[in-house]
C-alpha cells in the first residue's frame, strides 16, 4: 500500500516558491512525457495563476513518440508554449532556447535581464535541462528525487537568470494508479512505495499492449510458452533469468522487480507511455 507523505519542508519550499514569484518574469514548467498529466502538480496551477508559463514534456526519448504528439495537441488547448524535450539532443536545446526567446514578455524593462522560475515534480528531469541551457554542469543532477535542497538563481546567457526549485509533489495524490506511475518514473522515495508492486503493474500495462509486449519479452529472453500464467510469475521468471536468488535458493521478486524499474526508467524496454491524452480522470 502506498503512503503519501509530505513534510513540513515541502510546504515552507512553497511558502518560498509564492514568494519569489514576484521576481520572475517567464516560468519554465517540466513534465515527464511518459506521464504528462500525472507528473504535473495540480497545486502549482494554482499557484502560478497568471504568470507566463511555458510547458515542457521532458524525456520525449522514453515515451511512445505517437502518444506524446496527441499530447502536444492536447496541451495547446492551455494557449501556453508546450513542446518535447530530449536531453540528448542539440536539436532540442535550440527549440527550447528559441521558444524562450519568443515568450520573453513585451513589458520588460530595456537591459533588464530575464527571470525564469523551473518548476516540477522530483525526478522530472528539471537540472538536466537546466544544465543544458547552461552549456555546463551548473546544478546537482541525479535519479534520486529531491537533489535540489533550495532555490537557486543560475546565470544560463547573456540576458539570462533561472531560478531552480525542489521539486514539489502534490499531497493530495488520492489514485493508486497515479501513484503507481510517479513511482514507476521515479519520482517518489523508496519507503513511499512498494517496488514489487510497481514493477507487477508495470508490467502487466507493458503485456496488455501489443506494440511493446513483443519487445519486453525479448528483452528477458522470455517465451510465449514459459510458465507464467500471471503477472507475479514474470517477475520469478525474470529473477531467474537475472539470478536474483536469496541463500536459500529462492528469487527475490523484490529484487527482480528493481531490475525491471530499472530498465523502464533507462529506456532499456522502448519507449513506453503509461497515460494517453483522454483517460478518466484528469484530475490527480
Amino acid at each position: 500500500m502506498f503512503t503519501n507523505e509530505y513534510p513540513g519542508m515541502m510546504v515552507r519550499e512553497e511558502r518560498r516558491l509564492l514568494e519569489n514569484l514576484k521576481f520572475i518574469d517567464l516560468v519554465v514548467e517540466v513534465a515527464d512525457a511518459r506521464i504528462p498529466r500525472s507528473s504535473r502538480n495540480r497545486k502549482f496551477q494554482k499557484m502560478l495563476g497568471e504568470k507566463k508559463r511555458i510547458i515542457i514534456l521532458n524525456k520525449a526519448d522514453l515515451a511512445d513518440q505517437d502518444i506524446t504528439g496527441r499530447w502536444l495537441n492536447h496541451l495547446a488547448g492551455e494557449k501556453r508554449p508546450v513542446l518535447a524535450f530530449d536531453a540528448k539532443k542539440t536539436i532540442g536545446l535550440k527549440k527550447l532556447e528559441k521558444v524562450l526567446l519568443m515568450s520573453r514578455p513585451a513589458n520588460l524593462k530595456y537591459k533588464r535581464s530575464l527571470r525564469l522560475m523551473v518548476v516540477g515534480i522530483p525526478n522530472v528531469g528539471k537540472s538536466t535541462i537546466i544544465n543544458r541551457l547552461v552549456h555546463k554542469f551548473a546544478v546537482k543532477i541525479g535519479e534520486k528525487p529531491g537533489i535540489t535542497k533550495g532555490p537557486q538563481w543560475i546565470r544560463l546567457r547573456s540576458g539570462w537568470e533561472m531560478m531552480d526549485t525542489p521539486g514539489l509533489l502534490s499531497p493530495n495524490i488520492k489514485r493508486n494508479d497515479n501513484l503507481l506511475k510517479l513511482a514507476a518514473i521515479g519520482s517518489l522515495n523508496l519507503p513511499a512505495f512498494d517496488e514489487e508492486n510497481t514493477a507487477q503493474w508495470l508490467v502487466e500495462l507493458i503485456l496488455s499492449r501489443e506494440k511493446t509486449s513483443v519487445p519486453f519479452m525479448a528483452y528477458y529472453s522470455l517465451e510465449k510458452n514459459d510458465d507464467v500464467g500471471d503477472t507475479g510469475d514474470f517477475l520469478k521468471e525474470i529473477g531467474l533469468r537475472r539470478g536474483c536468488l536469496t541463500k536459500g535458493g529462492e528469487v527475490d521478486k523484490k529484487k527482480a522487480a528493481r531490475i525491471i524499474l530499472k530498465d523502464f526508467r533507462r529506456g532499456a524496454l522502448g519507449r513506453i507511455s503509461l497515460e494517453e491524452p483522454g483517460d478518466d480522470h484528469e484530475d490527480i
